[in-house]
């Protein structure tokens, strides 16, 4: 018992040693050191006060023994007011910490502070510069700015003073910050051991005495900084997005020399456990093609946001060849085309605006509450995903609540993708409205960029390539920004105005061998997206609020590539179209391909003018060419199956390119296809069953190219 008791008292007594004449010897007043983290909760080591940690976090390898990693959102440490140290006249604060993400407005690393925000999104300014006049200004605050500068601020008897660093801090690496107090001479920061900032002056310090401490959250909701509209950016919380570790409190100003050797003394040789955060989509490289449900994993602290289960996302793959579209949480399942090099093209939802709430769109809805995927078909022959989702605003607000009934505007929009790496939207909007005169077009041309990349990293300055039914293009340079597509009258500048002069055809220029295009009806109207743009910047206007991001914001200019993020080029303006009882619906293609824009013509040609279909058997109904699945829908109406014969003709300078045909109540029987005379073998075309309660129906691609007029026989087996 002797002997046990002898070893507890010389390990106390090594440990009081350490707190006590270790490094700072008698100077540390409080120290974290995320070593003895159990059951939640984490140990200041000086007055061995167990601190709970809240929200999301992982224990990780630090700079010694081990850090914590704050998720950004939800992550903070609360340290009792009492039990915090009394600070006088001079006191210093170091910390080792690694950056994951600049945070949304100010967040601290330690703080004990009582100021109060104004909060207001009436105007465009955030905390610390919008604290009310009569607001107490008591305590310290040692953190990170929103565009990523190292701050120290103290309430003295001059005011809430504010002190930050000259550069800013980087991302994904370990760094050594300080921030040193000194009544006679003021406020010094340090990074990595080197002073990056100071202001000069003689204060009295007052301290926050009431208030806890808190590590890695504001002690109140702040509004994020920099917002396109203040007034649909509200206050939130949100947390510091990295890695902590060895945080000390000491009480005097340590001298710069002290600084820099204590930084070259703990200079750890291993990186911080911060990878670059690259968005999901999948397996790389060809895939089969189908559509296929997944969970998709982005980051350990974002995906332990979500409160999901396996089969949460979707992703479709196409025979030889990297594209791959994904419906994902991330982007609140709006679809995305990812090509090789993980370049990703995304697009605009249903919106509405409104000067109370806002934008009205699926990107702010950031927990996916109104907006989900689902698998309708998944044939060889074709894909059909289901989007369904209700605009909502920053606020909560929906868009065109019917006052009666309480239903507001909801969409259901169908995916048709096809084996030849075309894809058909169809969006059907249910709203009581009764025009849509005012109402945004669903479309933008809208690319993304992971963590880390800029607008310029992703796409070429020469962005944009349109191409009207004639063949003649033009690609628009953004070199001076964005640039100008038509005159004050809304005409084209470089293309007629005639149905087959419009440019219809849009090559997004992707700095990758696959490139993204959209192909519209000769209804819409082009134009560029030149509003929210600042030269210094980018090339063009750059957001940050979506995708991934979890903040009430319909719009946060970017500052730094530190987060996933989106550009604009333009916007399609599809033409509407008045659907059955309360909607309206568009239509329109995307795809991608490695082949120039020309390529893309006869795809055009025959989905806007395609080839007449001419039933010749008996026993079947034609309904035509329907454009928003690219196919012809037949039925048959006879109760025995027996074989179908068609023609399809293409019109003058037309082409039949790659034709679908839906037959309805086909059956289970198999099938025999000819061309002509010629039996078509599998390569040359795909054919599903599509099943539903009442009937089987069948699909069938071809994979086809003719001027000339086609037959086709269907022979069942």
């Amino acid at each position: 018992m002797r002997k046990y008791l002898l070893a507890f008292l010389i390990m106390f007594l090594g440990v009081f040693s350490f707190l006590s004449a270790g490094p700072f010897g008698e100077k540390l007043l409080s120290y974290w050191s995320f070593d003895l983290l159990e059951q939640g909760k984490a140990k200041e080591e000086v007055k061995a006060v167990l601190d709970s940690v809240s929200g999301n976090y992982r224990v990780v390898s630090g700079v010694k023994g081990k850090a914590l990693i704050f998720d950004g959102y939800t992550t903070y440490l609360v340290h009792p007011a009492e039990k915090v140290p009394e600070l006088r006249s001079d006191f210093t604060i170091t910390a080792w910490i690694a950056l994951g993400a600049y945070p949304w407005n100010w967040a601290p690393i330690i703080a004990q502070e009582n100021t109060i925000s104004l909060n207001s999104n009436l105007d465009s300014y955030y905390w610390p510069y919008d604290i009310l006049v009569n607001s107490p200004k008591d305590g310290f605050y040692f953190g990170v700015s929103p565009e990523g500068y190292l701050g120290f601020m103290l309430g003295t008897n001059k005011g809430w003073v504010i002190c930050k660093s000259e550069e800013k801090l980087p991302l994904r690496k370990w760094v050594h910050v300080a921030a040193v107090f000194r009544r006679q001479t003021g406020i010094e920061l340090y990074i990595n051991g080197k002073k990056e900032g100071e202001k000069a002056g003689r204060y009295l310090f007052f301290q926050a005495k009431e208030e806890p401490l808190r590590i890695g959250m504001n002690r109140e909701k702040r509004e994020p900084a920099y917002p396109v509209r203040p007034f649909a950016t509200l206050a939130c919380w949100y947390s510091f997005d990295g890695m902590m570790d060895e945080i000390k409190i000491l009480g005097e100003a340590l001298p710069k020399e002290e600084i820099a050797s204590s930084f070259r003394a703990e200079l750890p040789k291993n990186e911080p456990e911060l990878p670059a955060r690259i968005m999901p989509s999948g397996p790389e490289g060809p895939g089969k093609f189908g559509a296929y449900y997944t969970t998709l994993n982005y980051y350990p602290e974002w995906d332990r946001l979500w409160p999901v289960a396996k089969d949460a996302d979707v992703v479709v793959q196409f025979d030889n060849s990297p594209v791959r579209v994904v419906f994902w949480r991330g982007t609140r399942y709006s679809p995305v085309w990812v090509m090789d090099k993980m370049y990703w093209m995304a697009d605009q939802s249903i919106e509405n605006f409104t000067d109370q709430d806002g934008c009205q769109e699926h990107m702010l809805d950031y927990q996916c509450q109104f907006s989900h995927v689902r698998i309708v078909e998944n044939t060889e022959a074709r894909v059909v995903v289901h989007w369904r989702y209700s605009p909502v605003s920053a606020n909560g607000a929906r868009s065109q609540v019917d006052p009666i009934s309480g239903w507001p505007d909801w969409v259901d929009e169908y995916y048709t993708f096809y084996p030849d790496q075309v894809g058909v939207r169809k969006v059907i909007l249910h709203t009581k409205a009764d025009e849509i005169i005012d109402y945004p077009h669903p479309d933008n041309i809208i690319p993304l960029c992971h963590p880390g990349q800029t607008p310029e990293d992703v796409i070429d300055l020469r962005a944009l390539t349109l191409m009207n039914l004639k063949g003649k293009t033009k690609t628009y340079d953004w070199h001076s920004g964005p640039p100008k597509i038509d005159n004050e009258k809304g005409e084209y500048l470089h293309f007629g105005d005639q149905p087959e002069e419009k440019p219809i055809v849009l090559m997004i220029n992707f700095k990758s061998r696959y490139k993204p295009y959209e192909i519209f009806e000769t209804g819409c109207r082009v134009r560029i997206y030149g509003i929210e743009y600042r030269g210094g910047i980018s090339h063009f206007p750059w957001w940050n609020h979506w995708p991934v991001a979890q903040i009430p914001s319909d719009g946060r200019y970017c500052l730094a590539p530190d987060r996933a993020s989106h550009f604009c080029l333009a916007w399609s303006d599809p033409p509407p179209h008045k659907g059955e009882a309360n909607t309206f619906w568009w239509a329109w293609i995307y795809g991608a391909t490695d082949k120039p824009v020309e390529s893309l013509l006869p795809l055009a040609k025959s989905w806007i003018n395609p080839p007449e279909m001419k039933v010749i058997s008996q026993g079947y109904k034609s309904s035509g060419y329907d454009m928003t699945q690219r196919a012809y829908v037949i039925s048959k109406v006879v109760k025995k199956v027996r074989p179908l014969s068609l023609e399809l003709v293409p019109a003058a300078n037309a082409t039949l390119y790659n034709p679908a045909i839906y037959i309805k109540n086909w059956g289970e029987s198999k099938l025999l296809l000819k061309s002509g005379q010629e039996t078509l073998t599998r390569n040359k075309y795909r054919a599903g069953y599509v099943r539903r309660p009442e009937r089987t129906d069948l699909v069938i691609w071809l994979k086809m190219e003719a001027k000339k007029p086609v037959k086709i026989t269907v022979v069942p087996e």
